[in-house]
Order: C-alpha cells, then structure tokens, then sequence
C-alpha cells in the first residue's frame, strides 16, 4: 500500500538555480476543473474534500481546505542536493497540531523529514520544516495530519482533529555562496598566501609547513599547520596555477608538495617522495569517523590510553574544535592510506592535536566548517530519567543534527540489551517508536521542539556520560558541510559509493499476497487481523493473510541467514589473523567472544524448521475456510512465538554488529596490524546492516516505505 503523504500528486520539474520558489501555484490562485489547487493533491481520509475556499486566506483571493487526517501535497521533480526549506501558513478551527513531510517519495529512507507544530485555534500560523537531499531526486511536500492507522509509522503522537487552512507555502533550496577566485592573501605575519571563501593558506619557511586558517567573525583564525614528514629544511615556496587551478606549492631537494585551493574553501594536497602529512595543533575535543551505514565511531581523548592512536581507514574523518565553531574534515583518496591520532593534555584538558595521514601512494584533501555553536557535547543526568528535559544548546541552523551517547540500561553488556554508543537524527517532534534502538514501546531520546532542543530517556536508556550534537549533511547555512565537502575532496561518484546512501532502505520482502497494506504488516498485527475477520472474508482474505503469515516468517528467516554467514566468515577471518599475528590474541579474542555469542543465540530459531511455520499456516487456512462466524482464534497453530523471537534477532544482530565494528575500531588503537582488522571488519559489517528489516536500527526516522 502507498502511505498516507505519497499520493497521486503531479509533479513539477524545478529551475538549475536552486533558488526562488520551487513550488506552483504556492498561493492556491489557481484552480483545476474539479475545484482543487493545480498542482496540489489531497492526501489520506478526507483527500475527495480537500477544495480551495475564497474566504479568510492569507494572501491574496483563496486558500485550501485540508479536512481532519488529511494533507494536501505537491512533488517537485528534478530537486537538486542540497538543504531545502518549506514554510508555509495554516489556520485551525481548533489548537491542535499540524505535520509537514518532506521526503523523496522515490527514496525516503535518503530524504525525509517529520515535522510537527502547533496551531492556534483561528489564528493563522506560519510553520517552518527543514529537509536535507545528499543527492538529486523528487520532494514531496505535505501539509496536514495523519490517519490513526499511519501515524505509529512516523512515530508523531499528535492528532489532527479539526480541518485547516493552508495558504502561503514556500520551498526553497540553501546553496552556500562560492568564492569567485582562489586569491592572494597577505597573513598578519606578513607572509603572502592563498585565499578561497573562508579558507586561507601560507607556507612556512621553517619547516615547510602549510599553516591553514579559517574565518569566523569577520577574522581568520589559525586552525591547524600541515607539516609534511620529515619536515622540509630551507623549505621554498611559490605560488602556482594550472588551468583554473591556483595553489602553493612548497620544495626542499627533490621533495615536493602542492596544495590546490579551490573557490569553495577545500585544500587538496598533492605530494612528491613525501612520506606522510601531519595535521598539528587542531585541537579536538573528538573525532567521528562518520558512517551513515550503522553507527559513528566516536573518539573521545579522554577515554584513550596512549598518546598515538591508529584509526581504521575509512577515507574520511571529522574532528570537533574545541571552542564549539568548527569542524575539521579531512579525506583521503584510497583505504589503503595509513592514519592516526595525536593527543596530548590530562583529564578535561586532553584533546587530539595532530591528525596524522600517509602520503607516499596518494593525496589527501582538508577543510573546516565555521559557524558559532556548529557542535555541542551535553553532560547527561541521571534524574532526567523519564522527564522531557530543555538543555541550554539551540540548533544555530536547520539541518539534519545528530545525537550521540552511549546507550545502556545500567549494566554491563548483555545480549538482548543495548550496550553501544548509538548516532541518533534528532527528531522534529515528539516521537515514540516500537522497539528499534531499544525494546518495546520507548519515547525517542532527541527532538526539537520549536526552538527547544529537548532530551528524554526512559529506564531502557539512562543518561549518563555525555551527548554530542553535530551534523554532517547539506544544512540551511551559508557553509559546505561534511558529506559536501567529502564529495568535493574524492568526486561524486567515489562518495556516493563511500556513502552508500541506499544502504538505509527497508529490505524488500517478497510476497505471493496482493501488494496492498493490509499483507504487509508483521505477524502480530496480520494475526489481530485474523481474530477479527468477518465470515464473508475468511475464503478470501482471511487465507492471504495466513498465506503472508508463514511468507513473512519465510522472508525474515532469510535475514537470519545472512547475519550466519557474517558471524561464520568474521569468525574465520578472526581466526586467520590470530593464527598470522599471535600478538594480537587479546584484541581478537575480544572480538572472536562477541562473534561466539552471536552464533549462539540461533539454535533455538533453527529448531523450528519453516515447513513447521508452513504446516501451521496451511492448517489455518483449511480452518478459515472450513469455519463459520466473524473472528478467528489461531489456537495451537499460533506463529506468533516464532515469528517474534526471529523478530528480536534481527534486533540484537543489528546492534551486536554494531557494537563489533566500534569495539573493533576504539581498540585497535595500538597497533598498525589491529587498525588493519578494524578497517576489514569495518567494511564488512557494512554490507551486512544494508537495508535492514523494520526491527533494525539505521540513521532515518522513517521505518515504513512505499
């Protein structure tokens, strides 16, 4: 079934500015022959009586009507990547809240967002919503509410009750603004340098290395020094152009590197017989190695032993600035480029000051994003437990921010309880989900609320330690962010690839059953179904529902199998490299017990074969059409127990590999070779959390698709 805010809506096709309006008929002047807005759409229970009215609008001569549990909706064709958006002005007959989705309606496990805000009962209200595209495709754009049947699919608790008016929508696209040349720069040292946007550049004599500034207030702040390894004795300088390309490049004997300034602020180094670049005095309070496949890996100094650190390859990394304005974003263009961690300092004051990254093969690219309260860490409290707290931080711009903090119910790491430091989008309302990140019914941890950033934890969660709020994809600001700067270091094509957008979609389950609504729900909610079915329905759909009963469990099964093999091929693979590095035996054999636990927890499953499930589901179906009478009581042919604990499986997998990849990566600090395992199993559990079943945890609040 198609949900609620993906109707039948024409779609319009927008201009290459990315700028303007990119909505028709915005203002609802215009009317089709059956008496609705061109280019609108109504959408769910009352979508026949979504009509335009000439009396109240906003501006100009009409608005339209929206009935109670419905939305009205227009999609844009041909939406460019980017920040986009929407605001618009509604008018309620009554104080209640009001949702707007904007979502890919293609691909909304890549673009969505659920936004809903209160209106004021006859008394018009301007609502603003937000949405980030990592790449091209189509937005849709709803305004409304939601059927009782739909809403625990995007989590909102609100319930539109009374109709509104819906007048005055605009959509737009945030473009940050391009330096128009790569220009000289004269630092206050004196020193003659490069400038692009907010980023500018010098080489040192000294040393040779490249001292990189940024602007924030109007003034450029020393932000780190790339100094190549070993450093450059009576290093020389100049300034060099090819083609439209202007950068410094700096010489001792026969090494060499040049480092290319582009107009949207990035520095790309290319280096010559140069061993390694180091990244000095950056000073991060933490580093993220970002993965919108699963989870961020989060380091945090204070939480490290040693003073060098060996991080997995994962081409690209993000350091948090002390002072909470900046971002440093650094990638690299193959795996197979060695990097590390520098940290220095005691207690509260230790932080990363170097950002180390082998040259010898190949480049590496860098830039900071600048902005006031750009990222902020939130110390936890215990007694926030099960209260909706309002913390001092406010979101500076719209964009797709991310909460982290380590999830645990208190204990030590158990199986089929959380234990692992999660990446959560914030949400844009109230939201309460079915056990995704945690088990049964849990409000989400992180939303906003206006302009109120607001933080709730349940006895499944207790806050303790910090969280860290920042945002890694296209935003309302004048800046590049992360994912726009890494698709400028290594091309488009090499970071889409990097990060497999399509990963977060629901895995496609097949099914012999009609492709409607009702044949795709779980096991629990298709047996409710059963219980309730009318007599005239039983032959009919009462036997697809038990024909999807036994498919579903068939289908999630099939999930089962693929998280086997990856615990069976890591395991080996584990075994392999203890077998190659006997030093390494504590690492691995943390790891190969996480692996052991996992393989554990099938037998009990596998010891109900699916020809059980089906002999089951085959016997209902006699019964269903044998019977008289409205409901129907699956009885000792019940699946439920089977199909939930399979359910719960795939949970505890997701989180387990989850839980792999981090302990792999924050331990193998140490050691070339466990940074090498790292980096393997890094990869691999990557393929394995692609396109999760709706019970597995991924970086989108949307757990329903088309």
């Amino acid at each position: 079934m198609v949900p609620l805010l993906c109707g039948l809506a024409g779609f319009v096709v927008l201009s290459a500015r990315g700028e303007g309006n990119l909505l028709k008929n915005a203002r609802f002047e215009e009317a089709s022959s059956g008496g609705g807005a061109t280019s609108w759409q109504g959408v769910g229970a009352g979508a026949a009586d979504v009509k335009l009215v000439t009396a109240g609008a906003h501006e100009g001569q009409q608005a339209v009507l929206v009935p109670a549990a419905t939305a009205v909706e227009q999609r844009v064709a041909g939406a460019m990547a980017g920040a986009y958006e929407f605001r618009c002005w509604v008018k309620s007959e009554a104080d209640e809240p009001v949702t707007i989705v904007l979502q890919d309606p293609d691909e909304p496990w890549e673009a969505y967002s659920c936004t809903e805000l209160p209106v004021k009962k006859d008394e018009w209200t301007e609502l603003k919503a937000f949405c980030a595209l990592d790449r091209g495709g189509k937005i849709a754009v709803s305004v409304g509410g939601f059927t009782d049947e739909m809403r625990p699919y995007h989590g909102v608790l609100g319930k539109m009750k009374a109709p509104i008016l819906v007048d005055a929508c605009e959509l737009t696209r945030h473009e940050p603004t391009v330096a128009s040349a790569v220009e000289s720069w004269n630092a206050p040292s004196g020193t003659t340098g490069l400038k692009a946007r907010h980023i500018a550049g010098i080489a040192r004599s000294s040393d040779g290395g490249l001292v990189i500034s940024s602007a924030i207030g109007g003034t450029f702040k020393e932000r780190t020094v790339l100094a190549p390894s070993p450093t450059f004795e009576n290093a020389k300088s100049e300034t060099v152009h090819d083609g439209d390309k202007s950068g410094i490049r700096v010489t001792a004997g026969d090494r060499s590197y040049t480092a290319w300034f582009t107009t949207k602020g990035l520095v790309r180094i290319e280096a010559k017989n140069v061993r390694s670049f180091q990244a000095r005095n950056c000073d991060l309070k933490y580093g993220i190695l970002p993965s919108l496949v699963g989870a961020d890996v989060c380091y945090d100094p204070q939480a490290l032993r040693g003073e060098k650190i060996e991080l997995p390859s994962t081409q690209w990394f993000v350091g948090l600035v002390d002072g909470g304005d900046s971002m440093m974003v650094a990638a690299w263009e193959s795996g197979e480029q060695a990097v590390s961690l520098g940290i220095s300092g005691e207690k509260e004051k230790r932080a990363i000051d170097t950002f180390s990254i082998a040259t010898d093969k190949a480049g590496f690219s860098i830039s900071f994003v600048d902005h006031p309260n750009i990222w902020h860490r939130e110390a936890l409290q215990e007694d926030w437990l099960n209260d909706y707290t309002a913390i001092g931080w406010q979101r500076p711009f719209p964009a797709r921010w991310m909460g982290e903090f380590f999830v645990s119910t208190g204990g030590k790491p158990y199986f089929d309880e959380p234990y692992l430091q999660y990446s959560f989008p914030f949400a844009n309302a109230n939201t309460r989900m079915w056990g995704v990140w945690f088990e049964d019914w849990n409000h989400y941890p992180f939303y906003f609320d206006g302009e109120k950033t607001m933080l709730h934890f349940e006895k499944g969660f207790i806050p303790k330690g910090d969280a860290l709020i920042y945002f890694l994809e296209p935003a309302a600001a004048d800046l590049y962010s992360p994912v726009e700067i890494l698709e400028q270091a290594l091309g488009k094509e090499k970071a889409e690839a990097l990060l497999d957008l399509g990963a977060n979609q629901l895995r496609q389950l097949s099914y012999s059953t009609p492709p409607e609504f009702m044949y795709d729900r779980p096991v629990c909610a298709t047996t409710t179904h059963l219980s309730k079915i009318p007599q005239a329905e039983r032959a009919t759909v009462g036997v697809n529902l038990a024909t999807h009963l036994f498919e579903f469990i068939r289908e999630i099964r099939g999930r089962l199998d693929q998280y086997g093999a990856f615990f069976d091929q890591t395991g080996n693979y584990l075994a392999d490299e203890e077998k190659s590095h006997p030093k390494m035996h504590d690492y691995i054999s943390k790891l190969q017990a996480m692996v052991t636990e996992a393989k554990s927890k099938t037998g009990e499953i596998y010891a109900t074969p699916l020809s059980a499930v089906q002999e089951k589901t085959e016997a209902m179906k006699k019964e269903l059409l044998a019977g008289k009478g409205d409901g129907y009581n699956c009885g000792n042919l019940d699946v439920r127990p089977t199909a939930g604990d399979q359910d719960d499986l795939c949970r505890h997998y997701n989180r387990l590999v989850m839980r792999l990849t981090q302990t792999a990566a924050l331990d193998c600090g140490d050691s070339p070779e466990k940074a090498m395992v790292a980096k393997h199993i890094w990869e691999q559990s990557r393929l394995i959390l692609r396109r999760p079943v709706r019970w597995e945890s991924r970086r989108t609040l949307y757990f329903f698709e088309p």
